[in-house]
């Protein structure tokens, strides 16, 4: 069953889930599919950049999901909401607001939220 959720958003906006391993990008939630994904290469260079960033300080990192809007009609396609590393098969915690956002402005990627000063 498609699921159809037009009242919670506009239908040129998906909600989507990037995961990077530090080698590859995969994208999912997009109703094209992800090997229809229009994605500029800055993100898959500034998730790979902070995934290995990260792993340094967790030797036991095995990926990072990052969760965001993506607007087809925007200049910016993708803004993210929040960062989960992915620490064990299902372990894994959330990276403090502010962290995150400072990482995804070091490595080109808008982030959607902005942490109080």
């Amino acid at each position: 069953m498609k699921k159809d959720n037009a009242f919670l958003y506009p239908r040129y906006e998906e909600h989507a889930t990037l995961f990077c391993d530090g080698i590859s990008l995969h994208a999912d939630g997009f109703r094209s599919g992800p090997d229809q994904l229009p994605l500029p290469s800055i993100y898959e260079t500034g998730l790979c950049a902070i995934y290995h960033l990260l792993e340094r300080m967790l030797p036991g990192l095995r990926g990072i999901s990052v969760l965001g809007i993506w607007a087809d009609d925007d200049a910016i396609p993708f803004c993210a909401w929040d960062l989960w590393l992915l620490t064990g098969e299902e372990d894994g915690f959330f990276l403090p607001m502010e962290s995150a956002a400072s990482l995804f402005s070091q490595n080109g990627i808008p982030y959607f939220h902005r942490p109080v000063q």
